[in-house]
Parts: structure tokens; sequence; C-alpha cells
């Protein structure tokens, strides 16, 4: 019994700079009942230029390519290991036909053509993305750049799905746009068990950049879990807005985003008395 909820704040910085917010959030119910939860952050730079558009279909293409996978991914490793590149490569290929479909409405300029110039059309709409599927058996998790992704369990306790990318320093981001995103992509399916995580985070850097250390972006997820509990999703989904234009303002600048998944343990001890 999963709810989900989230919130994406245009940062501090952005709005004195006039900038759009380049981050995007979106989720869905697949045929089959599962939630599904997805989160991207467009990265804003020169080169990236579209961005923002590129963080939006990116979550239209992974919300509709894991509404079609919803029931056919199970825990079986071996059918895992079989489909897993398939995945992949399915998701980069949509997300480019996605970006080449809208660059045929919306051409490059003569200037933003120079921009691209040597590169990749796709560097425009360059952005990174987080998903989560949950379902009654199964959660399941994605994940290529920045961002988190942050587990909790029962008793309070935070996890991230894997160790942190060394390589993702600063500004520098593995990315749907570039030639080898496909091996960049992490995944993560496991059954779920009372054990298993009843609160899990999905957020754009921008969000964790506003801690002072990782430490106190860690204890976010314990927090959430004991107001949920209290005060219940709706009081938290109330607030979030709020929290997270405050971390911006205070901490990084940047825009950010926070997506929530909620499995509510009495509803399942109800349903199956």
């Amino acid at each position: 019994m999963w709810s989900v909820f989230g919130r994406s704040v245009r940062g501090a910085s952005h709005r004195r700079r006039e900038i759009p917010n380049q981050d995007a959030i979106g989720w869905t119910t697949a045929p089959l009942g599962d939630l599904i939860l997805a989160v991207a952050d467009g990265h804003g730079s020169s080169a990236c230029f579209r961005s923002e558009t590129g963080a939006a279909l990116a979550i239209q293409v992974s919300l509709a390519l894991f509404a079609h996978y919803s029931g056919s991914l199970d825990f079986n490793q071996r059918y895992l290991d079989d489909v897993e590149q398939e995945f992949k490569q399915e998701l980069i290929t949509g997300w480019r036909q996605a970006v080449a479909h809208d660059i045929d409405r919306n051409p490059f300029t003569a200037e933003e053509l120079l921009v691209v110039a040597h590169r990749t059309p796709f560097i425009a709409y360059g952005s990174t993305l987080l998903v989560a599927m949950a379902g009654a058996s199964q959660l399941f998790l994605l994940q290529i750049g920045d961002g988190d992704i942050l587990m909790v369990s029962g008793a309070g306790q935070v996890s991230r799905p894997w160790p942190r990318d060394k390589r993702l320093l600063g500004v520098e981001t593995t990315s749907l746009c570039t030639d080898d995103a496909v091996s960049n992509i992490r995944l993560r399916v496991e059954p779920l068990t009372p054990e298993s995580p009843c609160l899990v985070l999905l957020s754009t850097d921008g969000y964790s950049n506003s801690f002072r250390a990782d430490s106190g972006f860690l204890k976010v997820g314990k927090d959430l879990l004991e107001m949920i509990e209290e005060d219940g999703p709706e009081s938290v989904e109330h607030n979030l807005e709020g929290w997270l234009e405050e971390a911006s303002s205070l901490g990084s600048g940047d825009d950010a985003t926070l997506g929530v998944l909620f499995r509510d343990k009495d509803k399942e001890v109800s349903n199956a008395a």
C-alpha cells in the first residue's frame, strides 16, 4: 500500500537571475497498480540550453517505459540479467527520440547551432534521472547522474541503494545525453519484505547540496518518516514546498526537488486480515 507525492521549486539563485526551474518531477500508476515516481535535473549549463525540456522529456519517457514493464520485471535475477541491457537501451533510445522530435518542432537557431557544433545535439537537453517503481511485492530503482535515492526502514535507518559514484564531483555528472549513457545507468530490484524500506526519497542535488554535511541530509529521511507517521502524509505534502524553498534560499540556491514514496504497513496488515 504505497502513496506518492512530491514538489519541485525554482532555486533562489534561479529566481534572482530569472532562470526557469530546470528540474522536473512526475508520477503515475501502472496498469497493474504499481506506483512509479521519477525526478530529473536538467544540467543548466550554457551547452545544455534546453535542459529544462530534456528533464521534462526524461520524466515522460521513463514513466511510460516503467509502466510498460510493470508486472514483467520480477526478482528472478536470471530474468533481470536477460532484460537489463535491453531495458537500459530502451530508456536512452526513447529519450533521444523524444529529443529529436522536439528539435524537429523547434529547430535550433543559428546561434544555438554554433553551441552544439561538433557535439551531439542531445547535449542541449542534458539531464539526470532518478526513478522508483513500487508495488505490492517489489521495489525497482534506477539512477543516472547525480541526485539521491534514500531508503528509510521502519526503524528509521537511512541507506542508499548503491555507493556514491566517485566521478560525480562538483558540477560533473553522468547524463542521459552522453554517448556512454547506457553503461552509466544503475539499477536495483529487490523483493519487499517486512524489513524493506517503508519510505523512498528521490531528490535532485539542489536539495542535498543545501545541507552542510551528508549526515544532515540523511537525517531528513528519518525526520520525514516520523512526521508522516505522526501527522500523516498529507501534512508533510502540504509543507514540502515551503521546506524546499527554505533549503534552497539558505543553502545551494539551486532548484530543489523531492519525491516521496511511502508504504503504509498498517494498511498492509489490515488488508491481509
